[in-house]
């Protein structure tokens, strides 16, 4: 064989490889264990006031630490309520963006975190900060106020990994 031909068969053998790698990755995508992610989703509720609160803080970040990728990546959001005052409302809220994006940035955080500037989630903020699991196979929705305890923690990583 000629040089020549030794590239056209590593060329090929190479096509062959990658072609059967990414049918194995497509798979592995449309596996039970995928769907399983596909149907749980978080909720981060982050009352604007807790940002004083550091146990209630690290138990956030300790349980976000704690989430698989794909959870991170597709099925997580965050809602930062800032609870209006009167007056001071337009400062408020630009301070509550500042804080956000250097806790997002320095901790981070790659789901997506909200600013909530019309409460609209102003009522379940009354409770505190916590995190809401919708489970669609369980067909219920958890809420977890943080901080939260070593059993709910455990409960929530439970119930996302099964």
């Amino acid at each position: 064989m000629k040089f020549g031909d030794w590239i056209i068969v590593l060329l090929f053998g190479c096509l062959v490889f990658f072609y059967f790698r990414g049918i194995d990755r497509v798979a592995a995508r449309d596996s039970p264990e995928g769907e399983v992610f596909d149907k749980k989703w978080l909720l981060f509720i982050i009352d604007f006031q807790d940002f004083s609160c550091m146990t209630c803080l690290d138990s956030f970040l300790g349980l976000y630490q704690k989430l698989p990728f794909r959870v991170k990546t597709s099925s997580a959001w965050g809602i930062l309520v800032v609870k209006k005052s009167e007056g001071e409302e337009t400062r408020r809220i630009r301070i509550a963006e500042k804080k956000l994006e250097g806790f997002v940035r320095a901790n981070q955080i790659t789901i997506p975190v909200l600013l909530d500037r019309f409460q609209v989630f102003g009522e379940t903020a009354e409770r505190g900060s916590g995190v809401v699991l919708f489970d669609e196979n369980r067909k219920g929705v958890f809420r977890y106020d943080f901080p939260l305890t070593n059993e709910q923690f455990d409960e929530i990583l439970t119930i996302i990994n099964k």
